[in-house]
């Protein structure tokens, strides 16, 4: 393979990197009969169901003639004869619905508990800086704790080779202050930092989501954690009903409940945003 840093770009303007290219003679054949041609591939690193595909100046040299509902190929051989190359039809679909629904990778990631609901992630060497923004992230289950001059513990991940831990006790050690141990020590952020606002249409009419019971066990679960939040000065209590949405609590793996928001009402008034975070770059 010729190194070979020229990008590529496809139809909606993203660039791919390529790694190099290569020449290959490449035969096509029908039965018996065959057809070598020299065709210069390049070589990119991504994610698809295709080993090889050809281009416009590959397929003028064959001569090629397609049919896309015969699924079918033709182009004149050396000898004046035609030759015919047929696809399978089931292996073309295999290969399409893959494509509509990638295989996303699995990065290993180590984790850093310090807050029951705040965790920090920490990808090992094992991981390719290039790999795309949309590969899938799964945290290490076993753990070791970690013993700090506080008082307090933290819980690493049993992912990290020695070096790194190493490395990355002492720096934790002397950060302690950095960490957040309870709900009290988030205190916000300046709002010269960063400020959230939600913009909704102008027409919308308000909505006041009719009440929901809970049970018992969710109603006191949802009595502690407001608590928490009104005691640390994260919200406060609302003395108008032009807006009002039910507080809904899902039940974790770990026996635990998260509470939210039923924000269905006030989405659908609000214009959706044309850059969202996932795809900001």
């Amino acid at each position: 393979m010729v190194p070979y840093d020229e990008p590529i770009y496809d139809f909606s303007g993203e660039k791919v990197s390529t790694r190099g290219y290569i020449d290959l003679h490449t035969v096509f054949c029908d039965g018996t009969q065959t057809k070598i041609i020299p065709i210069r591939f390049l070589v990119v690193d991504a994610l698809t169901s295709f080993n090889v595909l050809l281009g416009r100046p590959s397929l003028n040299i064959l001569g090629v003639v397609v049919s896309r509902p015969h699924l079918a190929m033709k182009f004149p051989s050396p000898f004046g004869d035609n030759l015919t190359i047929h696809g399978d039809q089931r292996l073309t679909r295999e290969c399409y619905m893959a494509s509509l629904h990638p295989q996303l990778l699995i990065l290993q990631t180590n984790n850093i508990e310090c807050l029951p609901s705040f965790d920090i992630a920490l990808f090992g060497d094992n991981l390719d800086p290039e790999i795309g923004r949309d590969a899938r992230l799964e945290l290490v289950d076993d753990i070791v704790p970690l013993e700090l001059p506080n008082g307090r513990t933290l819980k690493l991940g049993t992912g990290l080779q020695q070096e790194q831990r190493d490395i990355l006790t002492p720096t934790l050690i002397s950060n302690t202050d950095l960490f957040a141990w309870s709900v009290a020590n988030l205190l916000g952020i300046d709002l010269q930092v960063a400020v959230h606002k939600l913009s909704n249409y102008k027409e919308a009419r308000y909505v006041s989501q009719k009440k929901r019971k809970l049970g018992e066990e969710r109603r006191l679960v949802a009595k502690v954690e407001t608590d928490k939040l009104l005691n640390v000065g994260f919200i406060e209590e609302a003395h108008y009903t032009t807006w009002l949405s039910n507080v809904v609590l899902i039940k974790k793996a770990n026996d635990k409940w998260r509470i939210c928001i039923d924000y269905t009402d006030l989405n659908k008034v609000c214009p959706r945003d044309a850059y969202p975070l996932p795809n900001i770059d």
